[in-house]
């Protein structure tokens, strides 16, 4: 497996938004409102490619740790941008700031910066602080998330069509199944997901999406 991420490439039919992935890992840009950047969950090896595809799209402004698991990268991406602000949801800040020594901030001015067709989702009944953004467009509905699912295995830029839940993830990540299969259920009929970009895994891209993750957690 490469030490270090890939260069950032969109994903299909989005222009705002690009990820790189290590392995199975991915990080993912989002271009905000005053055109700098967020990164959803910094993957630790921040190499010359990933670096210099950054630097064409804009200033980094922004990491979101996305659940208080992912913050392995943290630190090297807040020395490599000393000026961007370091943030996460109320439930994950305070296990990350013991795990990590650093500080952060609440996703508060973030939100502000979101696009228009772009928002946050917390989901409920999770255990870690799990964050997700939803990117909207006329063709398509994005889900970009952390530790709730993962795409099937391949190469870097591989789009699969089946979505898989984190082996771990029931045990680490569900506090009420109950709860959180409400949530999912109602959120999936209100967004029609038609592409997840995982921070686990090859993008999926599928017309039965809405259907699919809810029959992960159901059966």
């Amino acid at each position: 497996m490469s030490k270090d991420l890939s260069a950032f490439a969109p994903p299909p039919n989005h222009s705002e938004v690009w990820s790189a992935q290590k392995g199975t890992l991915r990080c993912t840009a989002l271009r905000l409102r005053d055109g700098s950047l967020c990164l959803y969950s910094p993957v630790l090896g921040l190499g010359e490619k990933a670096k210099a595809s950054l630097a064409a799209l804009g200033e980094v402004a922004y990491l979101l740790a996305p659940n208080h698991y992912h913050h392995k990268g943290l630190k090297e991406y807040s020395e490599a941008f000393p000026k961007a602000k370091i943030v996460c949801s109320n439930g994950a800040q305070p296990r990350l700031e013991q795990q990590t020594g650093l500080s952060f901030e609440g996703l508060e001015q973030l939100e502000t910066l979101l696009p228009e067709a772009c928002g946050f989702a917390e989901p409920d009944g999770l255990k870690t602080g799990e964050v997700w953004l939803v990117v909207k467009t006329k063709q398509e509905r994005l889900w970009i998330v952390c530790d709730s699912f993962k795409g099937p295995k391949g190469t870097v830029g591989h789009v699969g069509q089946t979505v898989e839940m984190l082996a771990t993830f029931p045990t680490y990540g569900i506090k009420d199944k109950d709860v959180y299969a409400a949530w999912l259920a109602r959120r999936s009929s209100e967004d029609k997901p038609t592409t997840i970009l995982p921070c686990h895994g090859s993008i999926v891209r599928s017309t039965q999406l809405a259907k699919d993750v809810v029959s992960l957690l159901v059966g």
